[in-house]
């Protein structure tokens, strides 16, 4: 984690970014304190007659182990979608920031709120005109830490409805301009190994929020990724019947267990050993504890 804090050091000589270096702070304490836990699911198993229990690493977003768990998935989505030659449109969604030619200036944190907010009403316009396979990614711009979303519709969208939409974003919505706020890439064909090859589009943008690449980070990716800590956005989206195709079965060692408590053990950012509990069955007692 060292590394990381090249990123964090530049954020005091940063006059728009320096008021987030607390935040800041705290996102990167988060991930220390975290890179040493691990959860504990205790058990029965059924056909052992006896208990035992599970060991998995602490995990959230920025953990290698999320990272080979998303691109598991994206695999799975790239086989579906050779199983399903659709065309693919890509979608770019980008509210009003600091630039002085704007007519709107918003904070990071107001940009993020804006951004999730329209794209949820522009969602679910587009569910209703097009009822078509979606996948999304939050990608922040290196050179600002403001969040834009790229989404691929498996979907054609002629002149008429590219219009429509763009003034719903601008004008109806009121997160960003007409000519920017709202791009289209219209008709790109799925390929495997080409640039629109869905895999590696997805991972290009979602390759900014993992933790294997904080050492490259701008301060304005920290931001990025401290704000989305604090606020718990979401970097990622789909429709049911893609996350359907992405599903990654549960490993067979959980089908005879009977779960009966969750705790997480290991050291605490101050060295501190953590034993907690955080969920057990209420009906069952542990030795008396």
């Amino acid at each position: 984690m060292k590394k990381a804090y090249s990123a964090f050091v530049e954020l005091k000589n940063n006059r728009r970014l320096k008021p987030y270096r607390g935040l800041c702070f705290a996102f990167l304490c988060y991930l220390r304190d975290k890179e040493h836990v691990k959860i504990f699911i205790d058990g029965y198993d059924r056909v052992e007659g006896d208990y035992t229990f599970i060991e998995h690493p602490y995990m959230h977003r920025w953990k290698p182990e999320y990272t080979r768990y998303r691109l598991a998935q994206f695999y799975a989505l790239e086989e579906w979608a050779k199983q399903n030659p659709l065309p693919l449109t890509m979608l770019t969604f980008t509210t009003y920031h600091d630039n002085p030619h704007n007519k709107r200036v918003l904070t990071i944190e107001k940009s993020w709120k804006e951004l999730k907010a329209g794209f949820h009403k522009a969602s679910q316009i587009l569910n209703k005109t097009k009822k078509s396979p979606y996948v999304w990614v939050v990608e922040p711009q290196p050179d600002s830490g403001y969040p834009h979303i790229h989404a691929g519709y498996f979907a054609e969208f002629d002149d008429d409805e590219q219009d429509r939409l763009k003034n719903h974003w601008s004008r109806v919505l009121g997160v960003g301009n007409y000519e920017n706020g709202l791009h289209f890439d219209v008709n790109q064909e799925y390929n495997v190994g080409d640039i629109s090859s869905l895999r590696n589009y997805l991972m290009k943008y979602l390759r900014k929020t993992f933790i294997d690449t904080i050492p490259e980070w701008k301060p304005e990716e920290l931001v990025f990724n401290a704000v989305a800590w604090h606020c718990g956005y979401r970097f990622f989206g789909c429709s049911r019947d893609i996350s359907a195709a992405m599903h990654i079965k549960s490993d067979s060692e959980m089908d005879n267990f009977q779960w009966l408590r969750t705790s997480l053990s290991g050291h605490g950012l101050s060295g501190e050993l953590l034993n907690r509990v955080i969920n057990k069955d209420p009906s069952f007692v542990f030795g008396g504890s």
